[in-house]
C-alpha cells in the first residue's frame, strides 16, 4: 500500500506540474474529442494525423471535452485516466514479479512512464495495462479471458499485434486465437454505424500509420537516402520481427516479450518516443537494477526531446546511446541464454 500510494502521489505530483503543458498530440485530442462529442466521423482525413488508431480512446477524448462545459481542464481527466490504468500496471508488475515489493517499487519511481504519461500525455500505458493482464492470465491458464484482453489492448492501439505469435504459442488451445479480432471488429463495426463512416477508410487510416520513419538508430545515419525505400524497409523489418518472434521461444513470457522488444527497439525503422513505456515494466521484472543505466538514458532522452527543442546535438546523441545501450542489453541478455542452456546439456 505504501508504495501504491508513493506511486500516486508522484504522479499528481508530475500531473499539477505539467499542467499547462501544450504538445501536438494534447491538441489532437481535444481536436478529436470535438468533433467524436459532435457526431462527426474522423476517418481517413483527420484521423489520418491525429487519431491512426482503431475507434477507442476517441470516445475517452469526447467525454473529457464534454467536462469542458463545466470548466473542467479535458487534457487533466486524460492524463489521470493514464494514472488510473499506470497504477493498474504498477499491481500488475507487482504480481508478475511474483510479488516483488522491490521490484514493484522501481516500477512506481520510474521517470519514463510518468514523463510519457503526465507530461507528454500518450494513453501508452492503457493497452500495456490489458496486455500484462492478458500475459497475467494466461500464466494462471485463463485462456479465454487472456485472449479476449489482449483483444482489448490491441483495439486500444494496435502495437500489442507485435507480440501475437508470442502469445499464440503459450495457448495450450491454439484455435481461441481467434479471438484477438472480437473487440478491433466491434469497434469498426459500431464506429460505421454511429458516425456513418466505411470499414475501408477505418482499416486504411490504421495501416498506414507508421510512426516518424528513419530518426532512431542506425536508419539516422542514411540520411535523406533513407526516404528512398521508407515502405519496403518498414515490410522488411516486420517480416524479420515476426520471424524472430516465431524462432524464439522462453518458458517466461515476460523473458521473452523483453527479448523481443530489444529486437524492436534495435531494428525497428519506425519511431516514437512514446515506444518507450513499451519496455519498462519488462526491464522492471526480469532485472530491474541490471537495466538502470538503459532506463536512466530513456529517461534523459525524454527530457532532451521535451526541455531543449533546439540542442539538435544533445537530443541525436542520448538518443544514438540509448541506442548503443539496447543493443548491448539484447546481447548481453542473449549471451546469458546460451550459457544456461550450455550449462542444462553438460
Amino acid at each position: 500500500m505504501g508504495i501504491f500510494l508513493l506511486a500516486l502521489i508522484i504522479r499528481l505530483t508530475c500531473l499539477y506540474i505539467f499542467r499547462n503543458i501544450n504538445n501536438y498530440d494534447l491538441q489532437s485530442y481535444l481536436q478529436v474529442g470535438e468533433l467524436t462529442l459532435n457526431r462527426i466521423n474522423i476517418y481517413p482525413d483527420v484521423a489520418s494525423f491525429h487519431h491512426p488508431y482503431l475507434p477507442f480512446f476517441l470516445y475517452l477524448e469526447a467525454f473529457a471535452f464534454y467536462l469542458k462545459k463545466f470548466s473542467i481542464n479535458p487534457i487533466i481527466i486524460l492524463k489521470f485516466i493514464n494514472i488510473i490504468f499506470d497504477l493498474g500496471n504498477l499491481y500488475l508488475v507487482y504480481l508478475l514479479s511474483k510479488k516483488n515489493l522491490k521490484t514493484a517499487f522501481f516500477y512506481a519511481v520510474n521517470p519514463v512512464t510518468i514523463l510519457i504519461t503526465t507530461l507528454h500525455g500518450q494513453f501508452d500505458v492503457i493497452p500495456l495495462f490489458f496486455l500484462l493482464l492478458s500475459f497475467y492470465l494466461i500464466k494462471i491458464k485463463k485462456e479465454t479471458f487472456s485472449i479476449l484482453l489482449f483483444s482489448f489492448a490491441a483495439m486500444t492501439k494496435t502495437w500489442p499485434i507485435l507480440f501475437i505469435i508470442s502469445f499464440y504459442k503459450k495457448l495450450k488451445n491454439k484455435k481461441i486465437i481467434l479471438l484477438v479480432l472480437v473487440f478491433p471488429v466491434i469497434s469498426i463495426i459500431l464506429y460505421t454505424v454511429l458516425f456513418k463512416s466505411s470499414v475501408i477508410n477505418i482499416t486504411k487510416t490504421i495501416i498506414g500509420y507508421q510512426g516518424l520513419w528513419g530518426i532512431w538508430g542506425a536508419w539516422t545515419l542514411l540520411g535523406e537516402w533513407r526516404l528512398r525505400w521508407q515502405k519496403l524497409s518498414t515490410l522488411i523489418f516486420l517480416v524479420c520481427f515476426f520471424h524472430f518472434s516465431y524462432l524464439n521461444k522462453n518458458r517466461s513470457i515476460v523473458k521473452e516479450i523483453l527479448n523481443f522488444l530489444f529486437f524492436f527497439f534495435i531494428f525497428t525503422t519506425n519511431f516514437s518516443i512514446q515506444y518507450f513505456v513499451w519496455i519498462i515494466p519488462f526491464l522492471i521484472i526480469v532485472k530491474p537494477k541490471k537495466y538502470l543505466l538503459l532506463i536512466f538514458f530513456m529517461a534523459l532522452t525524454l527530457i532532451s526531446h521535451y526541455t531543449t527543442p533546439n540542442l539538435i546535438i544533445f537530443q541525436e546523441l542520448t538518443k544514438f546511446t540509448t541506442w548503443i545501450l539496447f543493443i548491448y542489453s539484447f546481447l548481453s541478455s542473449r549471451a546469458k541464454s546460451r550459457d544456461l542452456l550450455t550449462n542444462r546439456l553438460r
